[in-house]
Formats: structure tokens, C-alpha cells, sequence
């Protein structure tokens, strides 16, 4: 139960803004209605490309107040705080693809994903909040290696490109080492 409420707290990156709990006020309904509800928030937003010199660096509720999500991460942020101002437990999930782990150089991939508690079923469901998707496979079944687990990104410490850069790199390392085959 710890876990769970662990969850319902706001990391530095996901502050309960007013704007964010005024958007989140709107949401009624069973943990699965909310989500669905948040979605369709999400949906609204307008997707950019992605940016270098704000990439990880604005919180979920400078996000909101932009009107932009420049991918995945972005995405994630707006979702786990607008399901955390709703009452509802969410993690900020960092996935890492196992191909690059394999092979590394280029470009890093990864994806963001929350994880929502159901109380009435006694179990967390997992979101993608980019891909619009609800009670999706664990991101294992789609070649991704959970990261790590947080309140947000910068509670994960990833506030940059460059230190998203330095943690994957270090990962990666650890990671052939121990799935050496």
C-alpha cells in the first residue's frame, strides 16, 4: 500500500499547479473513466517536433500552460499530474528499447509510461499516454527495458538531454555486462 500512495504525491516536475488541478477537476468517474478522460485531454494538446533546448527541462504544468507536448516524455509529465490532482496513483515509467541496449551508438531510443492503481480491481494498468493506448502490455512484451520508476523524469534524475545521454550510457554498460550471453 506504501507504493501506492507514494504515487499520489507530486514529484518537483509534476507541482499540482492551479491550472493543472482546474484541468483535472473536470475528470468523474472510475479510475478507467478518469484516464480515458485525461487522454482525450492529452489528444487536444498539439504535438511539435522535438526540441533539444526544452527537451526534459519544462515541468508538466509549464507543458500545460505551452499548450505542447514535443513527445513522449512531455506526454507522460501532463498525464501522471493531471492523474495524481485527480486522486489517483500514477509512476512516471522510463523504458529504454532493447535494441539500442543491444547495439548501442545513434540515436537513443526509449518511450515514457505511466502505471495507474485501480483500487476497486487491487492492481496497477499501464497507460502510454503518447500512443493514446489503456491496460497495454507491460512495455517488456514491446522490446522496451524498464529504466527506472519515478515521480517524474527529474526525480529519476534525467533533467537534460545530456544527462538522459550519460544515465543510458551507464545503464547500458551495466546492462551487457549482466545479459552477457
Amino acid at each position: 500500500m506504501e507504493a501506492v500512495i507514494k504515487y499520489q504525491q507530486a514529484g518537483k516536475q509534476t507541482q499540482l499547479t492551479p491550472e493543472i488541478q482546474q484541468v483535472a477537476s473536470t475528470y468523474q468517474g472510475t479510475v478507467l473513466d478518469k484516464t480515458k478522460q485525461i487522454l482525450a485531454y492529452l489528444k487536444s494538446m498539439r504535438a511539435t517536433r522535438f526540441d533539444e533546448s526544452i527537451f526534459r527541462k519544462r515541468t508538466a504544468g509549464q507543458i500545460l500552460k505551452d499548450g505542447f507536448v514535443t513527445g513522449c516524455t512531455d506526454s507522460d509529465l501532463v498525464f501522471v499530474a493531471l492523474a495524481r490532482a485527480n486522486g489517483l496513483s500514477a509512476k512516471y515509467v522510463e523504458t529504454i528499447d532493447e535494441s539500442w541496449l543491444q547495439k548501442g551508438g545513434g540515436s537513443i531510443q526509449g518511450h515514457q509510461y505511466a502505471e495507474v492503481y485501480d483500487e476497486e480491481q487491487k492492481r496497477w494498468f499501464w497507460v502510454d499516454p503518447m500512443g493514446m493506448r489503456i491496460d497495454i502490455q507491460p512495455p517488456l512484451k514491446e522490446g522496451r527495458v524498464i529504466y527506472d520508476v519515478g515521480l517524474d523524469s527529474w526525480d529519476i534524475g534525467i533533467t537534460d538531454f545530456d544527462s538522459l545521454k550519460q544515465k543510458f550510457e551507464e545503464f547500458r554498460t551495466n546492462w551487457l555486462e549482466t545479459n552477457k550471453t
